[in-house]
């Protein structure tokens, strides 16, 4: 490997800054080649005459053996290699690392004449009309930090070898987890397409961000080359048409045995097409779900990867270190199962995850109408985010019932219209089309498509509805436990459906995988999960009953909340349905009957009976008596 780097290009491009920039970073000694130049070629250019190639071969020879020195140390030359024969004559024996510092004539003569030096700038255009550019090596754009130029140099030359593995997409997400990778020591490639209106996304993030373990790249080829065999391949970008869009640019440049990671937020369908169509060109492809937003994708995210095993255990030292970690030091990733479950744990997460936020927001609704000044909300928050009611989002509660404009809280300035990115929908959708029950979070999805799209529709119904009441006295203790009681439900609702979809998808999936990754580094964080996951390793049946039974000795709490809700008119729409789901596991009968008599009496559809086997089916002509 050579540890001799050229940078070259006319006066005034930058060589010198850039050099010495790239030298103290190498830890080598830095030469400029104009110190070389005999006194004869000073005199000569100092009197406005342009030096032929004559003059040059001494100075040349007298470089090359200067380079032979420092050809095992290391050295950063500075010099205006013009021609190819120069670059023949300075290489000569020796292996050089070039780089081209290219900029158009306007931009360096206006350099030139700010700055003093020996050759007036009426030579530059002799220096450009001598300019032969590189063959191979590192041509770069001279109109960029000099923090980004040396950090591309060493991005392609860098001597400590090949990146540990790239990801694919700086946006927040993208390039939180490159600095997360960079931080635990994983030498790591970024790419970023540079289309319009990205061009200087890579450029930006090397210039604040530096880090000789960060290479970037806006160019698949040298992205590609830069990575370890087999290579490891994070992509970070949106669901949908994108991820196929760039797999048809990157796979031209992969090589049989390389493995692809799809961090986004896939549906899980398409990564188990995804994964089809890539075993036929032998890349292995792995759908993993990333949760904890930008936060935890630089201070440790939880990833929940399903898919091919060969890729996650190639990435699996990677992963393990950026991931954040569980009560037991674990990382908060592991090996859920084949297909697409990784991405369909992290719907389901983000279903639960919006059921979650809604009950806090319904929760606030009941504070707006109590007698509670708005000054103590923050408080209460704080005092219930303790022990086993502790979580990431109640965690969140006091600073945003606490920050002010002003005199004015900013929570009242805040249009009531919520956003959703869709993986909400995916799971009630999913839950739909697998004959699942997923009522809690599709409460929550629908209370923001209302807040959407009919809320601000009715304002004359709202103007002249009975307003919620004020000035309610309020029991936060019993508020706090049906909460809880309406969290337990919401979350057993969730694992029963990954459950269920992991037994239908034959994904072999381990459900106390699931909540232990779960645990630290996402949304969901809880001491619920913590319980949970405890459960859950007992069995699935153990979770079940340990969950109803909480929700039996907290029912009348959560009935007195939801009463609170009925007696003063205020919107508590996942409360309800987490109450209805209750009830419905909990009754000894159901009315489901009733539906498949009347399905039978228009539809001839059959019905079962309690009094003989399952395997029979009935058929009544209801219209006789």
């Amino acid at each position: 490997m050579s540890l001799i780097y050229v940078i070259m290009g006319v006066s005034g491009s930058g060589k010198t800054t850039v050099g010495k920039v790239l030298a103290n970073q190498l830890g080598f000694p830095f030469l400029d080649a104009d110190d070389f130049h005999p006194q004869a070629n000073i005199d000569k250019m100092q009197a406005g005459k342009a030096l032929n190639d004559k003059d040059r071969k001494p100075w040349l020879e007298s470089l090359n053996q200067e380079l032979k020195k420092h050809k095992d140390t290391g050295v950063v030359l500075a010099c205006s290699a013009l021609k190819a024969s120069y670059r023949e004559s300075l290489e000569e024996g020796i292996k050089v690392h070039w780089t081209h510092l290219a900029g158009d004539f306007e931009l360096i003569q206006a350099r030139m004449q700010l700055r003093s030096h020996f050759m007036p700038a009426s030579l530059l255009q002799s220096q450009f009309d001598t300019l032969e550019p590189l063959e191979s090596g590192l041509t770069l754009d001279i109109d960029s930090d000099v923090e980004f130029l040396v950090h591309m140099i060493r991005a392609k030359y860098e001597t400590k070898g090949p990146a540990h593995w790239g990801i694919v997409g700086m946006g927040v997400m993208g390039q939180s987890l490159a600095r997360n990778s960079v931080n635990a020591g994983i030498r790591t490639a970024v790419f970023n397409r540079a289309t319009e209106g990205e061009e200087l996304v890579i450029a930006k993030m090397l210039t604040k961000y530096p880090d000789p373990k960060l290479y970037g790249y806006t160019d698949w080829k040298e992205f590609t080359a830069k990575l370890s065999l087999p290579r490891k391949i994070l992509l970070m970008v949106p669901a949908g048409k994108a991820i196929d869009a760039v797999l048809e640019e990157l796979l031209p440049f992969l090589s049989p045995g390389d493995c692809i990671v799809d961090g986004g937020n896939s549906h899980f369908s398409d990564t188990q097409r995804r994964i089809q169509e890539l075993i036929e060109r032998d890349i292995e492809y792995l759908g993993m779900g990333v949760s904890g937003g930008e936060k935890g994708a630089l201070e440790g995210p939880a990833m929940m990867p399903g898919g091919s095993k060969v890729a996650f255990n190639a990435l699996q030292p990677i992963l393990d270190k950026i991931a954040a970690k569980d009560p037991k030091g674990n990382p908060c990733v592991g090996y859920l199962g084949q297909g697409g479950c990784g991405h369909l744990v992290k719907t389901v997460h983000n279903g639960i995850e919006y059921a979650e936020m809604q009950l806090l927001a319904e929760v606030y609704s009941l504070l707006l109408a109590s007698d509670i000044p708005r000054s103590e909300f923050g408080s209460i928050f704080n005092d219930w985010d303790q022990g086993e009611y502790s979580s990431y989002l109640l965690g969140l509660m006091p600073s945003i019932m606490n920050k002010k404009e002003g005199d004015a809280y900013l929570i009242d300035k805040i249009l009531p219209m919520a956003g959703a990115k869709g993986t909400g929908a995916w799971t009630s959708i999913t839950a739909l089309e697998n004959g699942q029950d997923m009522s809690i979070s599709t409460a929550a999805v629908n209370a923001r498509n209302h807040s959407q799209a009919i809320w601000h529709k009715f304002p004359q119904i709202q103007e002249n509805h009975r307003k919620p009441s004020r000035g309610v006295k309020l029991e936060l203790e019993r508020i706090l436990k049906g909460y809880q009681a309406a969290r337990i439900l919401n979350h057993l609702q969730g694992l029963q459906f990954i459950h269920t979809m992991g037994t239908i998808s034959n994904w072999d999936l381990d459900l106390s995988e699931v909540t232990r990754i779960w645990t630290n580094g996402c949304i969901l964080k809880s001491q619920l999960i913590e319980l949970l996951t405890e459960k859950i390793a007992a069995d699935f049946d153990h979770l079940n009953l340990w969950s109803y039974n909480c929700y039996i000795a907290l029912f009348q709490d959560f009935k007195y909340t939801l009463n609170l809700g009925w007696q003063n008119d205020i919107h508590m729409p996942v409360f309800n349905a987490a109450w209805q789901y209750g009830l419905g596991v909990s009754s000894a009968e159901s009315n489901a009957n009733i539906i498949q008599a009347q399905r039978d009496f228009f539809g001839a559809h059959t019905y079962k009976r309690k009094d003989h086997h399952p395997s029979e089916n009935f058929h009544t002509d209801w219209t006789k008596p």
